[in-house]
């Protein structure tokens, strides 16, 4: 814009030279360029010699001195655009400025206010490219001694403002911090121009450290320097560093006027507490805040589901005068029902609706949703009724979560009259609301009418989706409709929507059905054609024998699969673990979870329970520890794994190792339960009538039991663990083996007086021990009882029965 201007600016200074040479009222000496000017106005006539251009230049450079144009200057001091513009055609024919005539026209320009001239003349100085100048530092020295604060002020923003155009951000702002050293005094407005320029040039970073350097040097720094650099750190997620700048300007005096887009920056960042912070702050001060960045933080706030704060800021805006509106409900309803905390969503709604402010359809949609997610089907019709009685405009949404209840309920009809209500009100059902329909079909066993819809959703020419398919399919298959199964599948082949999910649905309602050999054909078939994500088919198969009983097969399944290198779902190796374990088939247990850790999955606790126990019942013990301690690197075993190992070494006579594992598991702060003490108590029993019985006295066995029993028991008290049935069996049974019936018999009073119910255990220990006695008459009755009082076998009331009768016949014939 200033090259554009100078010839108008040169001609206009030209003209009025010339009438004032013409008046010869100037009282300023004529230099050797006026005299040119002068002279090249003349008519060709009078000049017959003429002298070519550029020796006319060096003519009239020569003739120029710096007092002259010093002198000139200063007399073109109240039309600066003139004096500028001599200044700069001057030096276009060759005079070379020095210090005393930058000093004028910067004197002249500052003085006068020229911004966008005083700016290019810096430029030229500071320029690396430029025609350069005297120093800088030394002109403002001069300019600091001639002029007054705020002229000298705006010429170091000028200044300033030609370093941000001529070199970097760095450079910029270490001139800035040397010209505050040396006693220059930058106005605010330089300060929050270099920010500006650093933000929009370089990282948050260099932000940082430019607005440190300038606090340093004890620059004047206001709220606008601080929006600068917290909006800036806020851009590039750096919420912290902003909200630490904030505070640290607050506590020296600045006060922002920008809290709106700072709570706004924060919770674009994710820092809805700070955000919360700094509301509960500004509440104090009755600072205005808008009420979208109220509504921000709630929503950030419920979105982490701090539902009791976000509850407090929706407060904080009531307490500032902002009107309530439905957004900062919507987000706690919306939040309480993913809780499924329908009766506080509830209450929001009723605050909202004395506030004045109408439910909507999206928070229709979340109290619906809720309702269904609890089971509260019922419920979901009662409220959809008072919606539409409330004038709410229903959308597409809201009508699929009806007709979804509807469908639950078995109310079909209802479901299909919501879908024509729906499209009488110029909502188009989509493939959601027919695959709804579809479904409730499915679930009444209504599979022709599933079909009618299926092909009505064809017409109106809605592509189904896999999830779709998936429900027909599945039901096809589970009802033995393997013709119309294969015809479905065909379909989804055409329109592009194979898929091995769908195929392993297929294959699962083939299974439940009891069509295994089907099951096994479309497996075949679509393995031999080979599809992607084939796992999902694998594991399905592998489902589908474990369902219908063919255990070996999905293990020559699992084997084959983890041999080519892939591997079923942890869920389905589970299965088939527990399925292994169950037919005694320990070591291919064993080879299913090493094959899993082999392929980086981890069995979960359950498996390697299984696996531990089905060991322990083979009485093998080596392998059952050994599996043991590797659970205990991998998952820390429960209260289940310990009483299993603890329960087989006690059946392998292996107490000590027991009583060692039950140690360590209360020193690890593993509870153990009524159970746990059973399985010692009855090892303590086997180990006392193993090891310690033979060679004892009566009272010396009975004090024995009684001792080590009593151990048990009081610790059992000691922790709070009350005995279960269980417990008093493994007693009870102990006692009559040793011969002591009297304190079986009190024990099992005992156990009737603390409402415990025996079972047909308890009554089968206490019989035999009187049996074994001679007490047939005790026997009989507590037989009778049991029958009265248990769900007793007839394989049980055989054995007694033939008991008696042993027993009988060994009195009579001693």
């Amino acid at each position: 814009m200033l090259v554009s201007c100078q010839p108008k600016c040169s001609g206009e200074w030209l003209r009025r030279w010339r009438f004032l040479l013409a008046l010869e009222t100037f009282s300023c000496p004529l230099s050797a360029l006026a005299a040119a000017v002068q002279s090249d106005s003349s008519s060709a006539d009078e000049k017959p010699n003429v002298v070519p251009d550029n020796k006319i230049i060096r003519r009239r450079s020569r003739a120029l001195s710096s007092d002259s144009v010093v002198q000139t200057l200063h007399c073109l001091k109240r039309k600066p655009a003139d004096a500028f513009a001599y200044f700069k055609d001057t030096e276009s024919i060759g005079f070379h400025h020095d210090f005393s005539t930058y000093a004028e026209i910067m004197h002249i320009l500052s003085h006068s206010r020229q911004g966008k001239m005083l700016v290019s003349l810096f430029c030229d100085i500071v320029s690396p490219t430029g025609s350069g100048g005297p120093e800088i530092l030394a002109l403002m020295k001069h300019l600091r001694r001639t002029c007054a604060s705020h002229t000298l002020s705006f010429a170091i923003n000028c200044l300033i403002k030609a370093y941000t155009i001529c070199h970097d951000a760095q450079v910029t702002i270490d001139v800035l911090s040397h010209l505050c050293r040396l006693g220059y005094v930058p106005s605010a407005w330089a300060c929050n121009f270099v920010l500006k320029f650093v933000a929009q040039s370089s990282g948050s970073e260099m932000v940082v450290a430019a607005y440190e350097q300038l606090k340093c040097s004890q620059m004047t720094l206001d709220a606008d320097s601080l929006s600068i650099v917290t909006r800036s750190l806020l851009k590039a997620q750096k919420a912290d560093k902003a909200f630490q700048l904030w505070v640290e300007m607050i506590e020296l005096g600045v006060r922002p006027h920008e809290y709106s887009s700072f709570v706004i920056g924060l919770c674009d960042c994710g820092k809805y507490d700070l955000a919360y912070g700094v509301l509960q702050g500004v509440t104090k001060e009755r600072v205005p805040i808008e009420a979208v960045a109220y509504n921000m933080v709630i929503d950030g706030l419920c979105k982490e589901m701090k539902l009791e704060v976000a509850e407090k800021v929706l407060d904080l805006k009531a307490k500032q005068g902002c009107s309530p509106d439905i957004y900062g409900y919507s987000y706690l309803i919306r939040s309480y029902c993913k809780m499924n905390n329908v009766l506080k969503a509830l209450d929001h709604c009723e605050a909202m609706e004395f506030h004045g402010i109408k439910i909507n359809c999206h928070i229709a949609g979340y109290l619906l949703q809720c309702f269904s997610k609890l089971g509260k089907t019922s419920e979901v019709i009662v409220y959809l009724e008072k919606f539409k009685d409330s004038g709410i405009r229903l959308d597409k949404v809201v009508y699929n979560i009806a007709m979804d209840a509807y469908c639950k309920l078995g109310n079909m009809n209802e479901a299909v009259k919501l879908l024509n209500e729906m499209m009488t009100r110029g909502l188009a059902p989509d493939r959601i609301h027919y695959t709804c329909l579809i479904n409730g079909y499915c679930l009444k066993g209504n599979i022709r009418s599933a079909l009618q819809v299926f092909e009505q959703m064809l017409k109106t020419n809605i592509v189904p989706d896999i999830v779709t398919y998936n429900i027909l399919a599945s039901w096809f298959c589970r009802t033995g409709l393997v013709k119309e199964a294969n015809l479905l599948l065909g379909h989804m082949m055409d329109q592009g929507l194979e898929n091995s999910v769908t195929y392993g649905v297929a294959i699962d309602g083939f299974c439940r059905a009891g069509h295994l050999s089907d099951a096994v054909v479309l497996f075949n078939e679509v393995e031999e054609k080979g599809i992607n994500n084939i796992e999902a088919l694998h594991t399905a198969m592998v489902r589908g024998y474990l369902h219908s009983g063919s255990t070996g097969l999905a293990y020559k399944l699992f084997l084959r699969v983890a041999r080519q290198g892939s591997l079923v779902d942890s869920f389905s190796c589970s299965k088939l673990i527990n399925g292994l374990c169950r037919e005694g088939n320990v070591k291919g247990a064993s080879t299913v979870c090493s094959m899993m850790l082999e392929k980086g999955v981890v069995p979960d606790r359950i498996s390697h329970t299984e696996l531990i126990f089905a060991y322990c019942e083979a009485g093998d013990m080596h392998n059952a520890h050994l599996w043991f301690e590797r659970m205990v690197q991998l998952i820390p075993p429960d209260v289940i794994a310990y009483t299993v190992m603890m329960n087989g070494y006690s059946r392998a006579g292996q107490f000590k190792e027991a009583c060692y594992l039950f140690d360590r598991m209360t020193k690890l702060g593993i509870e153990p339960d009524a159970y746990v003490y059973a399985v010692l108590l009855n090892g303590s029993l086997k180990e006392t009538l193993k090891r310690e019985w033979p060679g004892l006295g009566n009272e010396s066995r009975g004090l024995l039991l009684r001792t080590k029993h009593n151990k048990l028991w009081g610790n059992m008290q000691d922790i709070g663990v009350e005995p279960d049935v269980y417990c008093y069996t493994v007693l009870i049974d102990g006692l009559c083996k040793a011969g002591f019936l009297r304190e079986a018999q009190g024990l099992f009073d005992e156990m009737l007086q603390k409402g415990l119910k025996p079972d047909a255990y308890v009554y089968s220990a206490l019989i035999h021990g009187y049996c074994e006695q001679g007490e047939i008459k005790k026997a009989e009755a507590l037989l009778q009882e049991m029958v009265m009082n248990t769900k007793t076998d007839k394989l049980t009331l055989s054995d007694l029965r033939g008991k008696f009768l042993r027993f009988r016949k060994a009195l009579s014939h001693p």
